[in-house]
């Protein structure tokens, strides 16, 4: 099944989760936000939340600045 991250097609297999999902990507979960549709997915829900054909995903990465 293929998943949109961050506008970039990704190819996953069927029932994987967004933890699984992050994990493909080596992405550190340390800091960032993961919007599933438009919807924050909260960290705690990332392991039960299964991915669907065509999920639009967009990761958000917290930046220091100023």
């Amino acid at each position: 099944m293929n998943v949109f991250v961050n506008e970039e097609v990704i190819e996953l297999q069927t029932d994987a989760s967004l933890t699984f999902l992050l994990e493909q990507l080596n992405t550190p979960t340390k800091g960032i936000a993961v919007a599933v549709n438009q919807q924050v997915i909260q960290r705690t829900e990332w392991d039960q939340f299964k991915m669907t054909e065509n999920d639009q995903v967009l990761i958000i990465r917290a930046t220091q600045g100023g």
